[in-house]
């Protein structure tokens, strides 16, 4: 039973698709097997991840081909996968960009996210929920890696030989919380 999901975005392409390209992609995420989408299938076939999406039909193609969509309306999951396969085996190779965001919203409350394309790169992230509590006991988040750096860091502190202003941390200790820290 395939669960549905919710998509809301675009993925600009640049330059914009030919009108033949855009027939090719459409035919291939609708799962057609054509003389012009027969390279396509083949590459995903001899690749160390041959496997294609369950689903067909999960994007559509702006009229002036500049951009691609997630079907609307009510979907399934695999919209991902599709942005991946075609870049990797059939708009790469052929000069297009992709860049764009494009959001999820599952059935189940913790199937959300965002899927990212820069530069042709693929990442999907999942949304982070998370209850911090009542007002009087809040429990702030901070990942378990974190709060150990944060700890390490405040026990190597010494203020030996220093002015009452100033304490010393090792180097170790703030590299730990430098690296686990997100760039803002």
């Amino acid at each position: 039973m395939s669960q549905d999901v919710y998509y809301n975005g675009e993925i600009s392409v640049t330059p914009a698709l030919t009108e033949s390209d855009a027939k090719v992609v459409l035919a291939a995420t609708n799962l057609e097997q054509t003389e012009e989408t027969r390279e396509f299938f083949a590459a995903i076939a001899a690749s160390p991840e041959p496997d294609l999406p369950y689903h067909g039909g999960l994007l559509e193609i702006s009229d002036d081909r500049e951009f691609i969509f997630p079907e609307q309306d009510e979907s399934r999951h695999g919209f991902r996968m599709w942005l991946r396969l075609l870049i990797e085996h059939y708009l790469a190779p052929r000069g297009y960009v992709l860049e764009g965001e494009v959001t999820w919203e599952g059935e189940d409350r913790d199937d959300s996210g965002t899927i990212f394309v820069k530069d042709n790169r693929v990442e999907a992230v999942d949304d982070l929920i998370f209850n911090a509590g009542p007002s009087w006991a809040p429990n702030h988040f901070a990942d378990d890696h974190l709060k150990q750096a944060i700890r390490d860091l405040l026990d190597s502190a010494d203020n030996t030989g220093c002015s009452p202003e100033l304490t010393v941390v090792a180097a170790t200790g703030l590299e730990a919380v430098r690296s686990r820290m997100p760039e803002f």
